[in-house]
């Protein structure tokens, strides 16, 4: 999961520390997941929180990935059990260059950016998320997640648990990654779900 880490650690450079970004709702047939008093977000409120933004900055805009971000509190030791502070959700237009993003803290918008870059390629229909396929969140795989046995919780960088989601345009399968790290501390790991199934994917080795 070398490459799964890597791409995390990718977004996390380009998102974490650019422009900060603010939705339709989004329907789900699973139990609603409430804010905890820490205002964690699970990656579904956050997709929800944001798009109305993105659909005001374009009417033809669709999701392509979210992310946390480790700009949590250094004091909290177990962050990601139910959710996550900060995410930043990108959002572009299908078959242009088109991008926006929106970060969010503590359950409210904090900074919304239209970064579109006029030397970027178009992004392909296929990249996009559709809101209808994701059907399972954040805390939900989590929980299956920490029944394989794959990640620990940070406990110094990327504390607790991350979440990444995006499309894998091959299959056309939009990934829920769970990230963490190994017993040791010393490497990233992650267990990748489809949001759509729930079903665990298996690395290609």
């Amino acid at each position: 999961m070398k490459k799964v880490a890597f791409v995390f650690l990718l977004l996390l450079i380009s998102f974490g520390v650019a422009d900060k970004l603010s939705a339709r709702s989004l329907k789900s047939t699973e139990e609603k997941f409430e804010v905890d008093n820490h205002q964690e977000y699970s990656i579904k409120q956050a997709i929800e929180l944001a798009y109305p933004s993105a659909l005001k900055w374009d009417g033809n805009a669709h999701l392509l990935h979210a992310v946390n971000i480790d700009l949590e509190d250094n004091n909290e030791k177990f962050i990601g059990s139910k959710g996550k502070k900060y995410w930043n959700i990108s959002f572009g237009v299908p078959d242009t260059n088109k991008f926006f993003l929106v970060t969010i803290y503590k359950g409210e918008i904090e900074r919304i950016n239209d970064v579109t870059n006029i030397d970027d390629s178009p992004y392909p229909e296929k990249e996009f998320i559709a809101l209808e396929d994701i059907h399972y969140d954040s805390h939900q795989l989590l929980k299956k997640a920490l029944k394989l046995g794959i990640v620990k919780p940070g406990k110094d960088w990327a504390k607790g648990y991350s979440f990444m989601i995006r499309k894998d345009s091959q299959t056309n399968v939009p990934l829920l990654f769970v990230i963490g790290w190994n017993k040791e501390q010393t490497e990233m790991r992650s267990a990748v779900f489809s949001a759509s199934t729930g079903e665990y994917v298996k690395p290609d080795l």
